[in-house]
C-alpha cells in the first residue's frame, strides 16, 4: 500500500509540475463565447491587487502547420515576449533555445511532436522555417474565398518537451504575431494570472472576481485540468480498495494463526478457567494477541514501504524509458502513511478479533464445563 500509494503521489505532483510549467496559476476566461474584448481588462485594477506578479494575455487558436511537404494541425498559443520570465517553459527547451522575439523578427517555440510530424530539424547553418495557415476571424471563405484565410511564415527558435499531449499540440509565438495571424486586434482568448505565492490562489481569485467586469469567470489551474486530477485522484483510492480487499483476504492467514494457537493452548485454557478465569479473560488474551501480530506486521510492512520508497527517490531502482522522467516519481506524504497504518491496525484487529473471540469462547466453555464436571 506504502509503495503504490506513494507511486501516485509521484505522478501527480508530476502533472502538476508538468502543467504549471504551460499554464498559469490564474486565467481568466470568458462565460461565454471565445473571446475577450481587450477594453475589458484594465492591467492597471488587475496589477494593484496584492500578489500578483504578472498579467499575460493569450490568442490561442487552432491552425494548419507545413514544412516542406509534410503538415500537422496544432494550436497557436500567442503570449508576451517575456513570457519565459513567468514561467518554467524555458526549462523544458531541449533542443535551440526560447526565444519569441529579436528586435523586431518572431520567432515559435514549438512542441516536440509536432516537430516529428514535419520533420522538421533545427540547424546552425540556416534558419528553420515554419509556413502557418489559419483562418482569419470574422472573415467567411464563401465572401473572402482566399483572403479568409492567412499565410504566414515564421522562424523556430527551439522544441520544447512537456508531455505527450501538449507536445503535438502547442506551438508558442509572440502575442503581436498570433493577432495579425488570426486578425484578433482588439480580442485575445484569456487572460493569463502569475502570482508571487500559490498557496494565495484562493485568496487572488476572489478579489479578481471583485474587480472583474461581468460576463468573466477565473479559472485556477486546477480547474482547467479537473479531468487529469480527478482521474489520477480516482485510480488511487480505487487501487487503495483493491489493496484493501487483498488485505482482508490476507487477514485469514492470522486468523489461521490463531485458531492453531487456541487449538495448542486447550490445556492452558482449561488450567486458567479452573483457576477461576472467565471466558472475557481468557478472550482478552487472545485478542491482545491477534492485535500485537497486527501491529508488528503493519510496522514491519510500513518501515520495508518506506525504505523501498526512499531507495526509489535517491537510487532510481525503478527507469522509465522515453518519458518525461528518467525514474519512475515517488512522494511519500505522511498522512497517507498514518492512514495505512490506521486502517491495517483497525481492520485487522477488528476482523481477527471477531472471529477468534467466537473460537475461544468455545473452547473456553468447553474447558469450563470440564472443569465444573471435575468439581
Amino acid at each position: 500500500m506504502i509503495v503504490v500509494l506513494s507511486a501516485f503521489n509521484g505522478f501527480d505532483d508530476l502533472v502538476k509540475d508538468i502543467f504549471s510549467n504551460f499554464d498559469a496559476p490564474l486565467t481568466i476566461v470568458p462565460e461565454q463565447g471565445k473571446f475577450i474584448p481587450d477594453s475589458l481588462i484594465v492591467d492597471g485594477e488587475v496589477k494593484a491587487i496584492a500578489g500578483i506578479r504578472a498579467v499575460c494575455k493569450v490568442i490561442e487558436e487552432d491552425a494548419r502547420f507545413s514544412h516542406e511537404k509534410l503538415d500537422a494541425i496544432g494550436t497557436v498559443k500567442g503570449v508576451e515576449v517575456d513570457y519565459a520570465a513567468y514561467t518554467n517553459i524555458d526549462s523544458m527547451v531541449y533542443d535551440g533555445s526560447f526565444v519569441l522575439q529579436s528586435d523586431s523578427t518572431p520567432f515559435a517555440v514549438v512542441g516536440s511532436g509536432i516537430r516529428s510530424e514535419l520533420n522538421m530539424p533545427l540547424r546552425d547553418y540556416a534558419p528553420t522555417i515554419m509556413n502557418i495557415n489559419a483562418p482569419v476571424r470574422g472573415r467567411s471563405v464563401a465572401k473572402y474565398k482566399q483572403d479568409a484565410i492567412s499565410y504566414e511564415a515564421i522562424q523556430v527558435s527551439g522544441i520544447f518537451a512537456i508531455n505527450a499531449e501538449l507536445d503535438s499540440k502547442y506551438i508558442l509565438v509572440p502575442l503581436s504575431f498570433a493577432r495579425q495571424l488570426f486578425g484578433m486586434d482588439d480580442v485575445v482568448s484569456s487572460v493569463e494570472i502569475f502570482i508571487e505565492n500559490e498557496d494565495e490562489t484562493e485568496r487572488i481569485k476572489a478579489d479578481l472576481l471583485k474587480v472583474l467586469p461581468p460576463g468573466l469567470k477565473v479559472k485556477t489551474r486546477y480547474e482547467k485540468n479537473e479531468l487529469i486530477y480527478k482521474t489520477n485522484a480516482s485510480e488511487k483510492w480505487a487501487t487503495f480498495l483493491i489493496l484493501l480487499f487483498i488485505f482482508l483476504i490476507a487477514c485469514f492467514n492470522i486468523i489461521a494463526s490463531l485458531t492453531m494457537l487456541v487449538i495448542e493452548k486447550k490445556r492452558d485454557i482449561f488450567t486458567l478457567s479452573t483457576l477461576g478465569m472467565d471466558t472475557k479473560g481468557v478472550e482478552r488474551i487472545f485478542i491482545y494477541e491477534g492485535l500485537l501480530i497486527n501491529v508488528i506486521g503493519a510496522c514491519v510492512g510500513l518501515f520495508a514501504g518506506l525504505a523501498l520508497c526512499y531507495a526509489q527517490i535517491e537510487f532510481g531502482l525503478i527507469t522509465m524509458s522515453g518519458a518525461a522522467v528518467d525514474y519512475y516519481p515517488i512522494s511519500v506524504k505522511w498522512p497517507d502513511c498514518l492512514g495505512i497504518f490506521i486502517t491495517v491496525v483497525s481492520v485487522g484487529g477488528l476482523f481477527s478479533s471477531t472471529l477468534v473471540r467466537m473460537l475461544v469462547r468455545r473452547f473456553a466453555g468447553n474447558a469450563m464445563m470440564s472443569s465444573s464436571g471435575l468439581s
